[in-house]
């Protein structure tokens, strides 16, 4: 039986699947019921998935796996250590590499490559961070590595400064650029209150991890920009989260469309770079640059938000998008509750 047939069954006998909220180019929910989700040990062993019932904001698109995290940890943190040691110090307080990516996968990295700027500029993801992301999920056998960005500046320009292209050739990974319309799929985002569809990149949809790479980031319209701020570069419009809604709410449109969007696209694991960060004039500089050599490693988008908005001087309540998307059900905005264990 073809995958589609298949799951097209279990969607009319109510059955709930793992990652399956919305078919690739399709407006679907899911079907109402219970879905699992497999939770990896710390030593990346899988265990019998854990049943959960479903909620109105439980609504993920894509068929990326999207698992829990290890029991004891909300969010692993490392410091003070060459980018790689970083990685994979956090990666392993995680549940290691092999928790997240399996052998035969298709492995999608989302970095922040927007704007044409040096590394040390703090404006893009960081090239030694983002080689230390792509050597370590090759060790764990995937079938494909896809670096993938919608950038605003003209990709070819903004890859090359940033370092992307050269890590990307280096290590034999494809560096796309999301730079057409035909790059993505229309479909239904549930959650949203202004955006109800909008195209997500295929690529992302249709991966079997997928992981948001960003880098800590002040902005101008967003106060921060940190996982969940860098899907806007999954999608094709980015200009209609900062314009759709209407009225005395205008100013809070662009968050509310933050947050709806991570109700629904939901990465298997987050890394947050913050060897260094840009703590004004973001998000595409100049500004403060500040060397904190730390690395952030966590499922939970808004947990690693709320945590890491503290490194440019600012509480989680101060990002409105941070407790819209808690509020949706995407995860922790309550430091006193987020488990944080140091690498």
């Amino acid at each position: 039986m073809r995958r589609r047939e298949f799951i097209n069954k279990c969607g009319q006998l109510g059955i709930g699947l793992v990652g399956l909220a919305a078919l690739t180019g399709c407006s679907r929910n899911k079907p109402a019921g219970v879905i699992s989700r497999q939770v990896p040990t710390t030593t990346g062993e899988q265990v019998q998935p854990e049943a959960r019932p479903l909620s109105d904001t439980d609504l993920k698109i894509g068929n990326n796996r999207w698992l829990a995290g290890p029991e004891d940890v909300d969010i692993a943190v490392a410091k003070d250590m060459a980018p790689e040691e970083l990685v994979r110090a956090a990666l392993d307080r995680y549940g290691g590499i092999s928790s997240w990516v399996h052998s035969g996968d298709v492995v999608v990295i989302k970095p922040n490559l927007a704007w044409a700027r040096q590394p040390a500029q703090a404006a893009t993801t960081s090239p030694e961070v983002l080689a230390a992301v792509i050597r370590i999920c090759q060790q764990a056998n995937p079938k494909r590595i896809v670096v993938v960005e919608h950038s605003c500046d003209t990709a070819s320009v903004a890859f090359d400064i940033s370092g992307a292209k050269q890590v990307c050739q280096e290590l034999s990974v494809p560096l796309i650029s999301l730079s057409h319309e035909n790059m993505y799929q229309q479909v239904s985002l549930p959650a949203g209150r202004n955006i109800h569809t909008d195209q997500v990149a295929t690529d992302i949809l249709e991966c079997d991890v997928y992981i948001n790479l960003p880098i800590v980031k002040s902005h101008s319209g967003a106060v921060a920009t940190i996982a969940l701020k860098n899907q806007m570069g999954a999608v094709w419009d980015r200009g209609a989260y900062h314009q759709a809604g209407a009225g005395s709410a205008r100013g809070l449109n662009l968050h509310q469309n933050i947050a709806g969007l991570a109700a629904s696209l939901r990465p298997t694991l987050n890394i947050v770079d913050a060897t260094r960060i840009l703590v004004t004039g973001g998000p595409q500089g100049p500004g403060k640059v500040e060397e904190r050599n730390t690395v952030l490693v966590s499922a939970d988008m808004v947990a690693i938000d709320a945590y890491a908005v503290q490194l440019l001087g600012y509480k989680p309540q101060d990002v409105p998008y941070i407790g819209l998307a808690a509020e949706a059900g995407v995860g922790k905005s309550d430091l006193s509750a987020i488990k944080v264990a140091i690498a």
